[in-house]
């Protein structure tokens, strides 16, 4: 696969599993509009392909091996990380790893992260965001980066209608994904996977239902539908509406706080500030300044009442460690939201 010398660069995460392997071979192939009306956000770019072996499962070697051929076969750059976490290891560990290393490979690439996540994906993250108490806006859990005003047809596919480009900066930020898939159901593609006899590896531990993914795949979801057969799709509407309203509450927030960002990692605002607004307003803005900081961190609601909390009764210098790169410090008067 030949490139312009001006391309951009863009990491796709390849785990060997059927969705990745779809992306990978629609992009490569200029045939991503046989599943979506999304538009990759340049005419040339240069693909990596990223591989994160979590060493969870005891054949995952063997899934690195498979992509790594895979890589070969569509003549792409490959890299690959080898994490040891053990069987015992959580989903939230596992995602954390392998973020980190796809951030680095962004940074050392200059390049955007693409990944295959997709409608099932997002359905799912919702019921899990509900599970765990991460507040309204773990209804809108993800975007495509790339807004379409069309909606998915009854048929399951997305509905054909004009497409718009998504707004493209090739800095390196690893804060920016780009996730062409996210409107398509996981129905078609493996449809796609069928009709172009393309094969990926099956992870062994995607029917192990001590996963809460995996639970709310096979087991919630089809109670859920055999219940009420629209019920994915009213799912879909109430990330649309809420989708919407995280956007209007931004704009607002970006009202009332003023943009004093000192550093590329660092935001402050004044203390009495947050201190007299009403709690609901406080967590907002409290969410909204650190997840602008690390737009991956996805807290739950006693996360940012803790936040606010601790802004509110602690002495002045006093730190508070939010999550592994964030953290929040009290300064003469000012709250200093910060990123490692």
């Amino acid at each position: 696969m030949s490139y312009r010398s001006d391309s951009v660069k863009c990491v796709l995460a390849v785990s060997g599993g059927v969705d990745s392997i779809v992306l990978l071979d629609a992009i490569v192939n200029n045939r991503l509009s046989e599943l979506t009306n999304y538009t990759l956000p340049a005419p040339k770019f240069q693909l990596i392909v990223a591989h994160v072996d979590h060493g969870i499962r005891p054949d995952s070697a063997a899934d690195e091996l498979f992509t790594r051929g895979v890589a070969q076969h569509y003549g792409i750059e490959y890299v690959a990380e080898q994490l040891n976490l053990g069987p015992t290891a959580s989903e939230d560990t596992a995602r954390t790893m392998r973020y980190k290393f796809l951030r680095q490979c962004c940074k050392k690439y200059n390049a955007t992260l693409i990944t295959a996540h997709h409608q099932d994906d997002l359905v799912e993250t919702m019921l899990i965001n509900l599970i765990r108490g991460t507040g309204w806006r773990g209804l809108a859990p993800m975007s495509q980066t790339l807004q379409t005003e069309s909606q998915i047809s009854d048929s399951g596919k997305p509905a054909t209608g004009h497409q718009k480009q998504a707004s493209f900066q090739n800095d390196g930020s690893s804060d920016q994904i780009l996730r062409p898939l996210l409107t398509v159901p996981k129905a078609i593609i493996i449809e796609y996977a069928n009709q172009y006899h393309l094969k990926w590896q099956e992870d062994s531990t995607n029917t192990d239902e001590r996963y809460l993914r995996n639970y709310i795949r096979h087991t919630l979801l089809p109670v859920m539908q055999d219940k009420d057969s629209n019920a994915i799709s009213k799912l879909l509407t109430i990330n649309q509406n809420v989708t919407k309203l995280k956007n209007e509450i931004a704009t607002e927030l970006q009202k009332i706080t003023p943009n004093q960002q000192l550093a590329k990692s660092r935001y402050d605002l004044a203390r009495h500030q947050l201190i007299m607004w009403p709690p609901s307003v406080a967590r907002e803005v409290i969410y909204y300044k650190l997840t602008q900081l690390d737009p991956q961190w996805h807290p739950n609601s006693l996360q940012i009442s803790r936040a606010l909390h601790f802004i509110k009764t602690a002495g002045n210098h006093k730190t508070m460690e939010v999550s592994g790169r964030l953290s929040i410090q009290i300064e003469d008067g000012s709250v200093q939201f910060k990123k490692a």
